[in-house]
């Protein structure tokens, strides 16, 4: 006899998920966890050193590049102070820049979305809709800039960093991906590149008043106005006006772990953990999807599970089904592992914390570190800090050499100033530039003449060594004259050229194929958010822009889908492939003129279009009334043109 499904988790579930058990949120107001306060900031001053080189890294990025402390004189001041005391200017000449901007543009040239695989048979429809669903979320959310924000911290800090959430922005409920500053970020683990033997995570967020009460004050987590205010001094002294300048918001020595360089701000301490704790593991061999079939369950549920057992016996005894084909719900003791959050004020007070309330049961933030090679941290530009120091170098050298040499000095014998001329009047008269010596000439020499000196500097060879130091910069980040997209030298050819363009985009591989595995986890939250909180029947731009779909919620939330970054087809590669593809067919004849204007992507393309389709009409029109004469009989086609006639003589009389 046949199995028949009597009842599953469903029946005890108030929204038909057996995850919902575990994943009810607890509110502790007005605890305290010092404990907790002190490990996050003790991880936080682990990533000191991290936080130095990025600094270090950016300023020479960006044009500081002569703040690095060094001893002088029983002091500790910068390169910068101890160039001007000894009478020199501290020259720059940002190779840096260039080089970090040619790797921003290859990235976002690229122009990738991310496109989700159904991995069930029979899928495709899903797949194009939860495609076209991620791909508007992608857009709304803006984050082409999100990322190509990212990328740019990726080669100045060695780290990329964002966090997942979903909230009510600009009145709209979606997925948000946040850009996480790594100054403000703490985190555990070993040298697992995927980054899973992370058990600490967290973020000091800066929030001002109105964040504070929209976020904390609210009758679900026991916490007014007053309550706010009082925790955080927030009185009627409170300075709701910023001091913080543009750039300084950054700099190491305004960033503490306890308190916000913004007076108008108030530090809020965001920490995810994992954490144990004792569960059943159920089995459910007749559920009809995943999620039922295996679900875990506090140990005080385990009554329920009996009783839906008790029932399933009970039918299973009035309809005679044997015990061996009987299926019962089987529980198994564990130690489940799950992610657990809090918000904390730096004095430990807890103004939230619960279970992980995301499906997918992690830390919503996306963490990818660079190279990361036996846990290490180097940040890309890093490499050709030692070339640009000694680049600048060079440069002051040279600076010193020609201002040192000697310039246009002018050297007068006192013989030949005349008697009615003071050696002042002389000098005014011959020249009014530069220095003038009066000498005395030799005996040997009357005929002496004032005549100009001018020497050239030393050369040192520093054009060499300035040479050198390019072409080692050039080596060490494989940004070439190519990839920068310069003009090639004289009788190179465009395939040689094409090739070194190639060859420099392969050695900057890892860079990008780093962003993509970035890129992939964080959509692959982003998903689980849209297949948790979207509603049934939300109206989605599909993926061409022609039309609007409807997001079906029941259909996708039982299907697995596998992210993949494709190159985005609004790039203008991919339109050039289009159009050139469509062409190729058209002059094969495969297609018509109607279907290629419909597959091209030209500005002009509706407007043709639409004139070809009206004469199409026209033509088709004209052949359906020759058609018609054709089948008219002699007498007809005669009677026909008689009242066509009759017709233009009334016109003609009225």
């Amino acid at each position: 006899m046949p199995l028949k499904r009597l009842y599953t988790l469903n029946d005890v579930s108030d929204k038909g998920k057996a995850t919902s058990i575990r994943r009810k949120r607890t509110v502790s107001c007005g605890k305290r966890d010092y404990n907790l306060v002190a490990r996050c900031n003790q991880l936080w001053e682990n990533k000191r050193k991290l936080r130095e080189v990025r600094e270090r890294t950016n300023n020479y990025t960006f044009g500081d590049q002569w703040g690095d402390v060094i001893y002088y004189k029983c002091g500790y001041i910068t390169e910068r102070e101890y160039l001007k005391k000894k009478g020199n200017v501290p020259l720059t000449n940002n190779i840096m820049i260039s080089v970090f901007s040619t790797l921003a543009g290859m990235y976002e040239k690229q122009a990738t979305e991310p496109v989700c695989f159904a991995r069930t048979h029979d899928s495709q429809w899903l797949s194009d809709m939860m495609s076209a669903t991620l791909q508007a979320n992608w857009q709304d959310t803006f984050m082409p800039d999100v990322l190509s924000t990212v990328f740019r911290d990726y080669l100045t800090g060695g780290v990329a960093l964002c966090r997942e959430c979903y909230e009510e922005r600009d009145g709209v409920y979606d997925t948000w991906t946040d850009y996480c500053n790594p100054n403000m970020a703490f985190w555990d683990g070993g040298t697992d590149p995927r980054h899973q033997d992370v058990t600490t995570i967290g973020l000091l967020h800066d929030c001002s008043r109105p964040e504070l009460y929209s976020k904390f004050a609210k009758p679900e987590l026991g916490w007014t106005i007053e309550d706010i205010d009082r925790i955080f001094n927030m009185g009627d002294c409170y300075d709701e006006t910023s001091d913080l300048q543009q750039n300084d918001g950054g700099n190491l020595s305004n960033i503490n772990f306890f308190s916000s360089a913004d007076r108008s701000c108030r530090r809020v301490i965001e920490v995810w953990t994992k954490e144990t704790k004792p569960r059943l593991q159920c089995e459910d061999p007749i559920a009809g999807n995943a999620d039922d079939a295996r679900f875990r369950i506090e140990l005080k549920d385990l009554p329920r599970i009996k009783e839906i057992n008790r029932k399933r016996k009970e039918a299973y005894d009035k309809v005679g089904v044997p015990k061996e084909q009987r299926a019962y719900i089987t529980t198994s003791p564990i130690e489940d592992v799950f992610w657990y959050y809090s918000f904390l004020t730096p004095d430990g007070t807890i103004l939230c914390e619960g279970e992980c309330p995301y499906e997918y049961n992690a830390h919503p933030f996306t963490l990818k570190l660079y190279p990361f090679v036996n846990g290490e941290v180097h940040p890309f530009m890093s490499n050709i800090i030692d070339q640009q120091r000694y680049i600048n170098r060079l440069i002051v050298m040279h600076d010193m050499a020609a201002r040192s040499s000697a310039k246009g000095i002018t050297i007068v014998p006192k013989g030949c100033i005349p008697d009615d001329m003071t050696p002042q009047d002389f000098a005014d008269e011959f020249t009014e530039y530069d220095g003038i010596i009066f000498y005395e000439t030799s005996r040997l020499n009357p005929n002496a003449r004032p005549e100009i000196i001018t020497s050239n500097a030393v050369q040192i060879g520093t054009t060499e060594l300035l040479q050198m130091q390019l072409n080692l910069t050039k080596e060490i980040t494989n940004v070439s004259g190519a990839l920068q997209g310069k003009t090639p030298s004289a009788g190179t050819s465009f395939s040689r050229y094409a090739m070194e363009q190639q060859n420099a985009t392969t050695s900057l591989y890892s860079l990008l194929s780093d962003m993509t595995v970035f890129t992939e986890k964080l959509a692959k939250k982003k998903v689980s958010n849209i297949k948790q909180y979207y509603d049934n029947g939300r109206p989605i731009m599909n993926k061409d822009n022609t039309s609007i779909i409807e997001y079906d919620r029941l259909s996708a939330r039982d299907v697995m889908f596998k992210i993949s970054i494709k190159e985005s087809t609004a790039s203008v590669a991919y339109q050039s492939q289009i159009n050139d593809t469509a062409l190729q067919l058209l002059q094969l004849g495969a297609i018509n003129i109607s279907q290629y204007l419909q597959c091209i992507n030209l500005p002009f393309k509706d407007m043709l279009l639409q004139q070809v389709q009206s004469a199409e009409a026209q033509a088709a029109m004209q052949q359906q009334l020759a058609m018609q004469q054709q089948q008219m009989s002699p007498q007809q086609q005669m009677m026909s043109e008689q009242n066509v006639q009759n017709a233009q003589q009334m016109l003609k009389q009225g």
